[in-house]
């Protein structure tokens, strides 16, 4: 008993403890309530402000004030009565300015709000609200405000509780917490009610149907947000608790960007207050009253007016005919400011009005037809039943012209309001026969309809059979009737509406679920399956069901399985689905449709948009199932690419997604779909979606008048044919194009193009006749002149979104636009000589046009984005508001000569100012009533005085000199910074507030400019948000302004000329030589002179180099144009001093200002020069500098041999004395330094005895050749250059004789730069062999420049850069040019090296001489192009454009020069672009003064990187203009993001900077390699899959090409064509197939088997094969085409022709009627073309076959070379259609038996039993094949067999069955098994029986 003792003490406790807590938890009675037997009496305000958050910004609202007198009628029955409503407005900058009493809002509201309510109430509840008759719903409502706040739900046995109250906007999540004041019997209680989480949330949409809330709700992100707050004090009595004091507060913010700070802000506050509490009772009135409902918010029948603007609504009649006519009247000559809101007027008028009214307004319009036009466009517009029943009726009364019809139909389906009025009215118009009647109008009426029906049904649990009726009636009787057309509209129509109920009717299109469905057309079953995709979103689970059976049954066509597959991935499958797809692909033998799965779930895994994470994440985890082999295939294959992106700060993405079908009878994509998805927060959207679908479209295009069934052969290859077991002839396609348009997920509109339609417009294209009647109208037509004016409405766009505020008053976002758009047309013309009745189109060639024409069009759009209250009454809002007006006015004579080329346009010149863009934009609080119709009050949302950003504020002094000071040095560092600013602008830039910008382009010489003026006042100081710097004003404005000129501008002209007389119409001389300022070339000759005179070399070389340093930045090329064909190794003849100034220098400075632009270092070089200066690079830099750095003429020659020397041995040092001498003997010497140049080359050359001959042959030319300034290296080469009057080192020589790095380092720079800036541009025309040159020119891009990169000579700091790389990375290899290896450095034998140089040197200058730097002095201009003023004092101003081409040569040249005419302007644009050889292009763009300020070249040069072909294009930037480089700098920041999103990879690098350089490599014909080298970052890529296969072939020789042929440049289009190309081969026995699959199969012998067929229902043609008699090797082919047969069989070592049975010489061409073929003989064997036939080429040489058959053969061939449709899997393809189990079975299927004793085959094709019993599932069973066996003839046996697997069926072994039974099909039968047995591929034949 101890042991329970304290136990049962514990307990007691536990239980005392409960009690007491429960007594303390009890609460009073606190349920609050009103006594019946008094009445009390309440002060009430509430008021709603909409503007911005962030205070001193405008704000719109409306408040109400008023006293509540509540009084009991019975028990629980309560009688309201409002005393003295007020109500105010607010407009005005919040928080300084104050509501503002209306007494015409009182007026109206008053007037019912003053009138007795009654209301239930008990326990806190409000019951039913009533009050007197036909009171309006604003009243009513804001009762509903009133009473809401005394709603109250307290729980007696809790202080904090959660629950869904039903409350004014629907029944919400609402959080209660009370507080007890026991002391003083009072409590506090505070209701919080989240308005984002409503079981039945009280909210109306307009506009917003097609917009889905996303299906996987990750995030509950809502643009629209909203809480309410409430606080209670309630008192406790005796006679109950009596509320005293309620508060509430609401705040409804809109995010239009989806930022968490900017935002909109609607806040609602209502304040109750006790004032009195009388003991009296409430007398029930005596007014008739009807019960509203509950406190739940009641939107009224008819929705507000737009929030644009506030109309009296009364007698709408007499108002929509004076707007028609203010509309009409006030929009002639152009625009009217308001007309959108004067068009937004008449539709919502229009909607007031009833089907009567209409009427009655058409009837006075009738005669109109511009009225006619606006109203039709407004009532369409208008979206109610009455305007729909208006519609109706014009279209029974046949009042619409067809396109007036085809307008306003459709759009008044797809605008109307959807409910139970407007369904029936939009079914009964669209079954109107009138609609029937009409293919066109049909089909979009029933399209606008399912929309109406899709919409009614998304609002409602169940749809009515009603609604859906017609529709399926359509589906119905297009089964019935067989027609296709109206099968398509019906299904298009169900996929419009997505109701579940529609399922029955599609599955009757699908042949799987419908046996009478097998013979509907593939296009009509995609679309059937289309037809799910909206229904998938009401039921997913069945619509999946259905689609997978339809994916995973390899018996119906690729497209629809692949559209299957597609829909199903809409559906957002889940994991166990996707798996199933994936298993499904996975044993997939089509390999289109394993493509298409494939490439689906990768783009899905890829997504990043929230709604398709799940699907994202199960699409990573299925592809890990599937090969990646799949993702290699070629563009043949189906595809999906999917682009999209997703900004998580802003909770908005867009997805792209196209969907590329192939079929297996085309080469290219069958069927396109593209589609753009939108999501923002939390909501997803189908934008726009498009697709095309081509069906037989070849058939069409190739289909030549070719009588292929009338040919002789046909009936033979129909009698083979069916000679083969099961063999038949491909279905012909039926010619169509189909292609649709969906917005917003609904299809608005579809195109289906039919083989009669193609046929006629392929006859209009190809035939005469047919164009020349169409040419004749339009003649006809311009003659009489067109006039023309027409102003439209394009659109309108309405979305609404409406909340109830806790006042009662509604709060509306809305969006409203317009488009509209005005033309003004007036042209004329003549044809001189008139066209005759006999007119063909080759007349208009020799014709003058003459056009006369002023054209108007403009372009207005306006949009309204408001926020705030919209009632009946009055609207308070905030609204942004945008507009963009464009002008385009074009008035102009146009005089066209066809015979001279010639066209001449004249137009006016500007006179007046006229704006051509105008963009206008602002924010302001509005408040209008329906009392003050004409006033409204405006505040600009942004005040004029607001705060500007505290960083731009000035610091202000209290010294006043210093403040003047400060002001002063302030307005001019202002004025300098923003330099563009107009001089109007300087005074506003102290307010900061205004962000002004104005650009004009002045074009004086056409009397007008170009100005783009910009105006920005925004309040982003506030915050930084796309909210803020909408709010305020925006101006831009694009406006051509006349400029003064000198003389008044008569006309603007412009004139095009082309053909050969273009070049007298040049008015300024287009001249290549530069305008050489005097200054240098003094300077130059004064040099040479002294040194003539005094004998000396090195006086000047210091201050030479000196000058051409400081030169050169700032003139970097000195003619007009360079010289890009001129040969690159030549320079311009200088002056003595520039070549003796090169003496020493040109062979010691390695590292020199011209490196980066020497044309013969690979750019490769640059890199390793920024990267590692080892030390060939350090000892010549080195030496480079000592020669700069000489001080006295006298030393400074031996000091430079020195270091040239030392140069020299580093190079020695690294590579072989072979180059290094050559290198030395490159360096120019000079006719007069013997000494220096004798001693400079012996001590850097005297390792080799080459060098010593050469130096002195040096030395004897410079004795021979007085005039000779320098010589060249080789003998024979300083004998040519004794005739010339002076040279520079030749870069050909230097080029010739330098093959590595070192000594292309050393190559000259002070000789190039002297040369440059001394040489005279018109010299390098006259030139010869060994002097010809060029200064500076893009000759760097000629091909022999580029000698230094062989992999035989690298130098030192090549090879200290691969010792220190290792294995080398992609981007670290070297791009090798191909046509330095065309013309490489070769090594030879010491005495040939001299010889062997100066020939090569002088070939190709020989070749370069006749191609001049300036094309004009060869060629004439192809086109030139004038655009001046004519002024009156004659003189000429403007621009001109001549364009020089010359693309007949084997290098095509194109220059083109743009200038000014003024007198007084240099400003020249010059281009030039050219193939300079079979590996390589180049072009370049200069501008400004003479063509010399810019400058702007590119090359592409094809070559090899890392030992694949490869090209490289590289884009030089020497000199840009400051905006050019901003715009790049911009755009660069964005180069490493985009190419990482692209799966590059990216290395920073120190690479030439101002170049750009793109590498491709291709290391397959399927990959490629890429490289990428910016100035600061290297981006590259490895293996990048190529859509289709380039050929890789050999490279032509150049010697071999012909003009115009240029190798990669010409060829590669048709090389890739002709690589898309099949072909298939025979080589012993060996066979490759069109879809190149290789086997080996060895051909039985004398038995013809099928090797190519046309299997298509033209038969073209057939090829046969056999063994030959006499090899075993040898084989023999038989050809049936046309009206003849061909034989080539081989015989004496030769290939033997017979035609018809005859022998023939072997070249031939025979003609059937319609078309050719040739046969001709080509390396031991003949070759067959018959291109008319599918036949591109076959060759046969009696060992082996090739045929290549057209592009559009695709999937039409048969036989052992395969079918041609790119499907590997299923190759072995067999006449019966079904796929054999090996090679082996596959070429015995193709097999052509004979008929007994005639033939020398005497194979059969049989079916043949298994010798042993099977037990099958415990049977004993005989099997027989399913596909026949080769077995000899009877009489015959077999010598040789071969075992092949072959399928079995199996019988009970008791069955009476045998293989003789007719009955039994067995190749039809299942296969049960599979077993090898023994093929015969040989016989010998003793009895062959020949009876059968």
């Amino acid at each position: 008993m101890s042991g329970t003792a304290p136990f049962t003490f514990t307990m007691r406790g536990i239980i005392l403890a409960l009690v007491l807590t429960l007594v303390g938890s009890q609460k009073f009675d606190i349920d609050p309530g009103f006594s019946s037997r008094k009445s009390y009496l309440y002060s009430y305000e509430g008021w709603v402000l909409n503007g911005l958050q962030e205070k001193n910004l405008a704000k719109a609202g409306v408040r109400l004030s008023c006293k509540l007198e509540i009084s009991g009628l019975s028990e629980n029955i309560y009688l309201l009565k409002i005393r003295s409503p007020q109500l105010e407005e607010y407009n005005g900058i919040w928080p300084r300015d104050t509501f503002t009493r209306s007494s015409k809002i009182t007026q109206m509201v008053s007037s019912c709000l003053t009138r007795p309510f009654r209301f239930e109430y008990s326990s806190g509840r409000v019951g039913n609200i009533y009050g007197p008759e036909n009171c309006p719903d604003t009243c009513i409502n804001i009762v509903r405000g009133i009473l809401n706040m005394i709603q109250i739900t307290i729980k007696k046995s809790q202080n904090v509780y959660e629950l869904q109250e039903a409350g004014i906007g629907g029944v919400c999540h609402t959080r209660y917490v009370i507080q007890e004041d026991k002391k003083n019997s009072r409590v506090s209680v505070t209701k919080t009610v989240d308005q984002n989480n409503c079981q039945e949330k009280v909210v109306k949409s307009l506009g917003m149907a097609y917009i889905y809330p996303c299906p996987v709700d990750m995030m509950k992100e809502r643009i629209v947000k909203g809480t309410a707050a409430f606080s209670y004090k309630l008192k406790q009595s005796d006679s109950g608790t009596l509320i005293t004091e309620v508060v509430s507060q609401q705040v409804y913010q809109i995010s239009p960007f989806s930022e968490p700070t900017g935002v909109a802000v609607t806040e609602a506050k209502q304040q109750l207050t006790l004032l009195e509490v009388k003991s009296e009772w409430g007398s029930s009135p005596d007014i008739s009253m009807q019960s509203y409902g509950g406190l739940r918010y009641q939107f009224p029948a008819v929705l507000p007016q737009m929030s644009v603007q506030l109309i009296k609504t009364k007698n709408p009649e007499q108002r929509i005919m004076e707007t028609l006519q203010h509309i009409i009247l006030n929009n002639q000559q152009d625009f009217h400011d308001d007309l959108p809101y004067r068009f937004l007027e008449l539709v919502q008028l229009c909607r007031t009005a009833n089907a009567d009214t209409l009427e009655s307004i058409w009837r006075q319009c009738s005669d109109k037809p511009r009225y006619r036009r606006w109203l039709l466009s407004a009532v369409s517009a208008t979206g109610t039943a009455e305007a729909l029943k208006f519609i109706k009726s014009r279209i029974r009364s046949d009042d619409l012209s067809y396109l007036q019809a085809l307008l306003s139909v459709p759009f008044a389906l797809h605008l109307t309001k959807a409910d139970e009025h407007t369904v029936p009215i939009a079914a009964d118009l669209v079954t109107s026969s009138r609609i029937q009647k009409n293919p066109m109008l049909q089909q979009l009426a029933s399209l606008g309809y399912s929309s109406v029906v899709n919409r009614y049904c998304s609002q409602t649990s169940a749809c009515p059979k009603e609604a859906l009726q017609p529709i399926h009636d359509l589906a119905d009787e297009a089964i019935s009737r067989g027609r296709e057309d109206k099968m398509k509209l019906a299904l298009k129509c169900i996929g419009n509406m997505g109701e579940p109920a529609s399922i029955k009717r599609i599955l009757k299109f699908l042949p799987i679920f419908s046996s009478s469905a097998s013979d509907i057309p593939v296009h009509i079953q995609i679309d059937a399956i289309m037809a799910l995709r909206k229904i998938a979103w009401k039921d997913c689970k069945t619509v999946q069901g259905y689609l997978i059976q339809i994916l995973a049954d390899e018996s119906l066509s690729p497209e629809v399985r692949m559209m299957a597959c597609a829909v199903i991935f809409e559906t957002r499958p889940a994991l166990p689905l996707i798996t199933t797809i994936a298993n499904v692909a996975m044993k997939e033998s089509n390999l289109q449709v394993a493509s298409f799965v494939y490439s689906h779930m990768k783009a899905l895994s890829k997504s990043r948009l929230p709604y398709t994470y799940n699907i994202s994440s199960a699409c990573n985890i299925a592809l890990k199932l599937l090969a990646p082999k799949l993702d290699r295939l070629s563009y043949r294959y189906s595809k999906v690419i999917r682009i999209g992106g997703y900004f998580d700060n802003y909770k908005v993405g867009a997805a792209g997604d196209v969907l590329v079908m192939n079929s297996p009878g085309t080469m290219f994509p069958s069927a396109i779909i593209s589609k753009l998805m939108a999501y923002s927060a939390g909501s997803v959207a189908d934008l726009v979606e498009a697709g095309v679908r081509v069906e037989g479209l070849t058939d069409v295009i190739m289909k030549r008048n070719i009588p292929f069934a009338e040919y002789s052969t046909y009936k033979k290859i129909k009698e083979i044919g069916k000679a083969l077991l099961g063999w038949k002839e491909l279905p012909t396609e039926t010619p169509l194009i189909s292609a649709y348009f969906k917005l917003f997920g609904q299809e608005l509109a579809y195109i289906n193009i039919n083989k009669e339609v193609l046929q006629q417009a392929v006859k209009a294209v190809l035939e005469p006749a047919a164009g020349s009647t169409v040419l004749k109208r339009l003649a006809g037509q311009l003659r009489g002149g067109v006039a023309a004016q027409w102003t439209q409405p394009l659109g309108l766009g309405e979305l609404r979104y409406i909340v109830p505020t806790c006042t009662g008053l509604p709060l509306e976002y809305s969006s409203h636009s317009t488009a509209l758009a005005r033309a003004a047309v007036s042209v004329d013309g003549k044809i001189a000589p008139p066209l005759t009745g006999d007119f063909t189109p080759s007349q208009l060639l020799e014709s003058t046009v003459q056009i006369r024409a002023d054209i108007n069009p403009s372009l207005y759009l306006q949009k309204f984005a408001t926020m705030g209250v919209n009632t009946e009454y009055f609207q308070q809002a905030v609204e942004i508001q945008g507009k963009v007006l464009t002008r385009l006015p074009m008035k102009f004579d146009a005089k066209i000569d066809m015979k001279l080329k010639n066209i001449k346009i004249e137009t006016n010149p500007c006179r007046e100012e006229t704006e051509i863009v105008v963009g206008r934009h602002k924010a302001f609080a509005v408040s209008r009533n329906l009392g003050e119709l004409g006033v409204e009050k405006r505040t600009a949302i942004l005040p004029g005085d607001a705060s500007s950003n505290i960083v731009e504020e000035p610091f202000k002094p209290s010294d006043r000199a210093s403040s003047e000071d400060f002001t002063k040095q302030e307005a001019d560092s202002m004025s300098r910074k923003h330099a563009y600013s107009s001089q109007e602008d300087l005074r506003h830039v102290t307010g900061r507030k205004t962000h002004k910008r104005d650009i004009c382009v002045k074009l004086h010489h056409l009397g007008c400019q170009l100005c783009f003026s910009r105006r920005s006042r925004d309040a982003s100081f506030l915050k930084n948000t796309y909210l803020h710097r909408l709010i305020g004003e925006h101006e831009a404005r694009i406006v051509l302004i006349p400029v003064e000129t000198d003389a008044d501008m008569d006309k603007i002209q412009l004139e095009i000329q082309a053909g050969s007389r273009a070049a007298s119409k040049i008015i300024n001389e287009v001249n290549a030589e530069s305008e050489e300022e005097g200054e240098s070339s003094l300077y130059g000759d004064i040099q040479a002179k002294l040194k003539k005179i005094l004998g000396i070399e090195n006086v000047f070389k210091i201050a030479n180099k000196t000058r051409h340093q400081k030169k050169r930045p700032s003139r970097k090329e000195n003619t007009v144009l360079t010289e890009l064909g001129a040969d690159p190794d030549t320079k311009h003849p200088s002056s003595s001093s520039s070549a003796s100034s090169a003496v020493s220098s040109s062979s010691s400075s390695a590292v020199s200002p011209r490196r980066k632009e020497a044309g013969d270092e690979d750019e490769n070089n640059q890199e390793e020069q920024a990267r590692n200066k080892d030390a060939s690079s350090k000892s010549s830099s080195s030496s480079g500098r000592s020669n700069k750095s000489s001080k006295s003429s006298s030393s400074s020659s031996d000091r430079s041999s020195k270091s040239s020397s030392s140069s020299d041995r580093s190079s020695k040092s690294s590579s072989s004395s072979d180059r290094s001498s050559k290198s030395s003997s490159s360096s120019s010497r000079s006719s007069k330094s013997s000494s220096s140049s004798d001693r400079s080359s012996k001590s850097s050359s005297s390792s080799d005895r080459s060098s010593k001959s050469s130096s002195s042959s040096s030395d004897r030319s410079s004795k021979r050749s007085s005039s000779s300034s320098s010589s060249s290296s080789s003998d024979r080469s300083s004998k040519r250059s004794s005739s010339s009057s002076s040279s520079s080192s030749s870069d050909r020589s230097s080029k010739s004789s330098s093959s590595d790095r070192s000594s292309k380092s050393s190559s000259s720079s002070s000789s190039r730069k002297s040369s440059g800036h001394h040489s005279h541009g018109h010299h390098s025309r006259h030139v010869n062999s060994s002097s010809s040159s060029s200064s500076e020119s893009l000759s760097h891009h000629s091909h022999e420049h580029h000698s230094g990169h062989l992999e035989g000579g690298s130098s030192s700091s090549s090879s200290a850069h691969s010792k220190i790389w290792g294995a080398h990375e992609i981007y670290q290899y070297r791009f090798k040019s191909a046509h330095r290896q065309e013309f490489p450095e070769r090594k030879l034998p010491d005495d040939q090296i001299s010889s062997s140089h100066s020939s090569v040197r002088s070939s190709h200058a020989s070749s370069r001489a006749s191609w001049p730097r300036f094309l004009g002095d060869v060629k004439t201009p192809v086109l030139a192009v004038f655009l001046h003023g004519i002024r009156d004092d004659k003189k000429i101003g403007g621009l001109q454009l001549v364009v020089y081409a010359d693309i007949d040569s084997i290098r095509p040249r194109m220059q083109v020069f743009v200038s000014n005419l003024t007198d007084s302007s240099k400003w020249k644009l010059c281009a030039d672009a050219a193939v300079l050889n079979d590996h390589k292009a180049a072009a370049y763009l200069k501008w400004g003064r003479n063509c010399q300020d810019y400058k702007v070249s590119s090359e592409l040069v094809t070559g090899q990187f890392a030992d694949n072909p490869a090209v490289q294009v590289k884009l030089e930037w020497p000199k840009v203009p400051s905006s050019v480089r901003s715009v790049a700098e911009w755009f660069y920041k964005f180069v490493p993001g985009a190419a990482f999103m692209l799966g590059f990879s990216e290395k920073t690098d120190k690479n030439p900077s101002r170049q750009a350089r793109v590498i491709v490599a291709l290391t397959s014909p399927r990959t490629c390699d890429v490289v990428i080298k910016l100035p600061d970052i290297t981006l590259y890529e490895k293996a990048m899959r190529l859509p289709l296969s380039l050929p890789v072939g050999p490279r032509i020789p150049a010697s071999e090409l012909q003009p115009p042929i240029w190798n990669v440049f010409a060829e590669a289009p048709s090389a890739v064509l002709e690589n898309l190309k099949a072909q298939c081969s025979v080589s012993y026995n060996k066979i490759t197939t069109f879809n190149e699959v290789r086997f080996n199969y060895t051909m039985p012998a004398n038995c013809y088997h099928i090797l190519a067929q046309d299997c298509s229902s033209d038969l073209k043609f057939l090829v046969m094969m056999k063994n030959a008699e006499e090899a075993v090797n040898l084989k023999a082919i038989n050809i049936k085409l046309g009206n003849h047969e061909v034989d080539m069989r081989p015989a004496n070592g030769q290939v033997k022709l017979l035609v018809d049975g005859a022998e023939s010489p072997t070249n031939v061409s025979l003609t059937s009627a319609g078309a050719s073929l040739w046969i001709h003989s080509e390396n031991q064997g003949l070759v067959l073309l018959a291109p008319a036939y599918g036949i591109d080429k076959l060759y046969f040489d009696g060992y082996t076959f090739r045929i290549q058959v057209a592009l559009w053969m695709a999937g039409k061939m048969c036989g052992l070379c395969g079918k041609y449709d790119a499907e590997c899997e299923q190759e072995y393809r067999m006449p019966n259609g079904y796929v054999a189990k090996d090679a082996v079975s596959f070429g015995h299927s193709w097999i052509l038996e004979e008929k007994p004793c005639r033939g020398a085959c005497k194979l059969r094709h049989s079916f043949v039993k298994l010798e042993r019993t099977v037990q099958l599932a415990g049977v004993a069973s005989r099997c027989y094949s399913t596909e026949p066996v080769l077995r000899c003839t009877k009489g015959c046996s077999p010598t040789k067999t071969a075992p092949v697997t072959v399928g079995f069926h199996c019988l009970p072994a008791d069955s009476a069955t045998s293989l003789t039974d007719k009955q039994m099909k067995f190749d039809q039968k299942s296969e049960d098994m599979q077993d090898t047995v023994d093929a015969h591929i040989a016989c010998s034949c003793e009895d062959e029986n020949c009876s059968t």
